[in-house]
């Protein structure tokens, strides 16, 4: 079965998260400055975003409250998210296409 597109996702900060929306009561938003740390969870996924690999693990809410987060190839922009079903049309897999 081909890929559906099911929508775009904005990115204004040159990165993405996907985590469950039940954590994002516990999101600490906040500015990004290197020389002064705060522990806000938007400093956090900036931290992991600039490391080499780009990507990773983010915990928002306790210890299962994770979420994932990662630089996008050409920054900002709205990026499309396709979605694979299987034969009884569930969603099997997520693909966010940044190039």
């Amino acid at each position: 079965m081909d890929d559906e597109l099911i929508g775009y996702v904005a990115v204004d900060s040159g990165q993405v998260l996907l985590v469950d929306p039940c954590y994002l009561s516990a999101w600490r938003n906040g500015d990004y400055n290197p020389n002064h740390k705060d522990g806000n969870h938007y400093e956090q996924a900036c931290e992991i975003t600039l490391k080499e690999a780009g990507a990773g693990e983010i915990l928002i809410s306790g210890a299962v409250g994770t979420g994932v987060v990662s630089g996008t190839y050409d920054g900002d922009g709205q990026y499309p998210v396709y979605a694979e079903r299987d034969k009884d049309g569930r969603i099997k897999s997520l693909t966010i296409k940044f190039v």
